[in-house]
């Protein structure tokens, strides 16, 4: 797995760019979404209902869910 630094993740993410970033699997990310309340916040482009359109992260939202952890581990 590749891994991608801070200032080479675009402001727009798609999950496979995020799974590099944060070192986990697509399908973690992909289950974290479903769930709801797990993972960094997301948002979909385009399409309806659950599996409709394309998900992208925000890097700001990246960032700061990835402070939250580290700040519950202290």
């Amino acid at each position: 797995m590749t891994r991608i630094q801070q200032d080479q993740l675009p402001e727009l993410a798609t999950r496979k760019q995020v799974a590099e970033f944060t070192q986990t699997s697509v399908p973690t990310l992909a289950r974290w979404a479903s769930e709801g309340d797990k993972g960094p916040r997301f948002i979909r482009l385009g399409g309806s209902g659950a599996s409709g359109g394309a998900v992208r992260y925000r890097r700001e939202d990246v960032l700061a869910w990835l402070a939250s952890l580290s700040e519950t581990t202290r």
